[in-house]
């Protein structure tokens, strides 16, 4: 990465922020000029044909070049018609913002219900399950130097890992998954652009019973197939989920069938994956051609007692 840029991840979140922002007609046209002018030559230095940008990206490079389009990206300056001329432009795809936006929310209601019902079915099967969430991202020194490719490889490779069901992946009976990118920034840390993976596990209880230490081996080969730019939390640690467990609302650590009320709070607990309010405001800004942002296991297995055999 050129040391002179952001990384490639900050200038996305910022770039769909901002259009966001003028699609709703929420910024004034005198402070688009020092926003355009830091952010259209970054953004076109990173843009890369080969990758599926969301769709205030795409709209945001299109209005770009179609107003500065004949000038080289270090030529390109912004004055009050240009910039008045990039939110008129922009503000033609408001409609299609809404449907884009709406068609988002319900998928995630779909994703919600399939999760669900997965996570329905492995409860009433096993007597007791050992849930895992842990959230796996990447140190701040590397979260920079981080390409979606990268990340899109690592994942693919904890996902092996996983069905492969070696070491701490051993007596793994069902698990979930979804990926996003940070999009805000705090006094304590910068995560913006950072991307992430919320992970859940559920191992079989009558083999697995110590949640700290399955999510702590997770967190480790995570770190590991990152080549140690891997960081994880590991949300079974005591430290964070006696807060919830006080509260009656853990859904982590040992779920037991018989125990509806905790069977409830392990489902709402795995909707957090499809369920959070800035959902839309997590989603990748770039993604590989084909690549999933969210999955789970599948329920369906003939070694599984009670089911019929699938036909041929």
């Amino acid at each position: 990465m050129n040391s002179c840029y952001p990384s490639e991840g900050k200038v996305l979140t910022e770039v769909d922020q901002l259009m966001i922002l003028i699609l709703n007609n929420k910024i004034k046209s005198s402070h688009l000029d020092p926003l355009l002018t830091y952010l259209y030559p970054t953004m076109m230095y990173y843009y890369n044909h080969d990758i599926e940008y969301t769709e205030t990206i795409k709209w945001f490079v299109a209005v770009g070049q179609l107003l500065k389009g004949k000038y080289e990206m270090w030529e390109v300056t912004w004055d009050q018609q240009s910039t008045d001329a990039f939110i008129y432009e922009t503000q033609k795809y408001l409609p299609e913002h809404r449907l884009n936006r709406k068609a988002f929310l319900l998928q995630e209601k779909r994703n919600t219900n399939t999760l669900q019902e997965y996570l329905t079915q492995l409860l009433e099967h096993y007597s007791r399950l050992l849930v895992i969430r842990i959230d796996l991202q990447y140190q701040v020194k590397y979260s920079g130097q981080i390409s979606v490719s990268d990340f899109e490889m690592h994942m693919k490779v904890l996902r092996e890992r996983m069905s492969n069901q070696k070491s701490c992946f051993r007596a793994l009976e069902g698990f979930a998954w979804s990926l996003e990118q940070g999009y805000k920034q705090t006094d304590k840390h910068d995560s913006k652009g950072s991307l992430h993976c919320h992970l859940l596990l559920l191992y079989d209880g009558s083999k697995k019973d110590n949640g700290y230490c399955v999510g702590r081996s997770v967190g480790e080969k995570w770190v590991s197939i990152t080549d140690g730019q891997g960081s994880y939390f590991n949300c079974n640690d005591p430290k964070y989920f006696n807060q919830f467990k006080e509260e009656g609302t853990l859904g982590i650590e040992m779920t037991r069938r018989k125990d509806s009320d905790k069977v409830q709070n392990t489902i709402n607990t795995a909707s957090y994956l499809t369920t959070k309010k800035d959902k839309y405001e997590q989603r990748l800004k770039a993604k590989l051609p084909n690549m999933r942002t969210f999955g789970h296991g599948t329920y369906r297995n003939t070694k599984r007692r009670g089911l019929p055999p699938i036909a041929n």
